[in-house]
């Protein structure tokens, strides 16, 4: 069952779907090969690590679509990654812009994001959400790989072994 938005336009699932189709061929030949998964609240898409992830995400009730670079993988490396990139915060917000953020939410959480209004979920706003999240692919996928930060959490065994709806891995 297609869960809505709430607002008239594409369902959650087919905006999710419409952002992926839409961002492939917007990367450069070798970014396109990521993994994606998505929920009726959210879209994340990976290069290796599941839990260092791109996320589109609608929350209704604050009426914001967010797009971002989540890391997830536990304190250490949380802690790592926001590290190196406060040290490169200036010259990130130039390439993406002002309204980048880059925010610790707990100890093992923290990201670089964006909000925008929540608006009908159509097309063109798949669109627009792709053509950022291919911006930050491009800006901050090298940089990720380039910190150096090893997987925590994401290592332990059997984590990509997990099944069920929101688990299933897709490309």
């Amino acid at each position: 069952m297609a869960v809505s938005s709430g607002v008239a336009g594409l369902t959650r699932r087919d905006f999710f779907e419409e952002v992926v189709v839409r961002l492939r061929p917007m990367l450069p030949e070798e970014r396109r090969d990521f993994r994606y998964r998505a929920n009726p609240f959210l879209l994340k898409i990976d290069f290796g690590n599941p839990r260092v992830h791109y996320e589109v995400w609608c929350d209704a009730e604050r009426e914001i679509l967010g797009v971002g670079l989540h890391f997830e993988d536990g304190p250490a490396s949380t802690a790592a990654y926001l590290a190196y990139f406060d040290q490169l915060i200036v010259e990130i917000k130039h390439e993406l812009g002002p309204g980048i953020e880059l925010e610790r939410w707990t100890a093992s959480w923290g990201h670089f994001y964006e909000h925008r209004p929540l608006t009908p979920l159509t097309d063109a706003v798949a669109a627009s959400v792709a053509r950022r999240l291919a911006a930050m692919v491009v800006t901050l996928q090298p940089l990720v790989e380039a910190a150096g930060v090893g997987p925590e959490r994401s290592a332990a065994a059997g984590e990509g072994q997990r099944t069920g709806a929101w688990r299933k891995w897709r490309r």
